[in-house]
């Protein structure tokens, strides 16, 4: 895989901008997954809110399902 894909970044608690970020070439344990639906929980609230006293950011907010693209080399199963 190679190209860009676009993200939902938070820089700062509740501002959010999309961003475009490189797609790298699945290595070791890492697969891809392309992206059909995502979904934002209690947790990820507390993220955007800025209440998690140990968030980094920049950070993606939320949960992700889709379907495999591509796996690494020392992925099995």
């Amino acid at each position: 895989m190679n190209g860009t894909y676009e993200a939902v970044e938070m820089s700062t608690a509740g501002v959010f901008r999309v961003v475009g970020r490189p797609i790298s070439e699945a290595g070791g344990w890492t697969n891809f997954p392309r992206i059909e639906a995502f979904g934002i929980c209690h947790s990820d609230l507390v993220t955007i809110q800025g209440d998690d006293p140990g968030l980094k950011l920049p950070r993606v907010p939320g949960h992700e399902v889709g379907r495999v693209e591509e796996i690494g080399p020392n992925v099995s199963k």
